[in-house]
């Protein structure tokens, strides 16, 4: 069976788009197609390497039932435009922020850019 690699983005990857990812990780494991989809998040600035969800996005997806404590902040990398098949953007600028840094062999493999 083929699988599909989805990869939310935001600014710090601190807020947006590990909420997005803990959300949509629930919905593919209530499904039962985890072994189908490859879930990540990625922030298009440097400033939250590996930090940890901001503690007010943590609360606030805790009280509605998901788990962000595992997650940490990493940059979108080159090799991410190989790796995934979408990419989810949470904002007019992080898409531009994105298209700017994605590499041109990426262009024509992946739909992606």
């Amino acid at each position: 069976m083929n699988s599909i690699a989805v990869c939310f983005v935001c600014l710090g990857n601190i807020c947006r788009s590990p909420s997005a990812e803990a959300v949509m990780r629930d919905l593919v494991e209530q499904a039962k197609l985890a072994d189908r989809i490859v879930i990540d998040s990625a922030g298009t600035g440097d400033w939250h390497i590996d930090d940890a969800p901001d503690d007010r996005v943590q609360h606030a997806a805790k009280k509605r039932g998901y788990d962000l404590s595992t997650l940490c902040g990493r940059q979108i990398a080159a090799a991410d435009f190989a790796r995934f098949d979408l990419f989810l953007v949470m904002d007019d600028a992080n898409a531009a922020a994105l298209t700017s840094i994605c590499v041109p062999r990426s262009i024509a493999t992946r739909s992606a850019c």
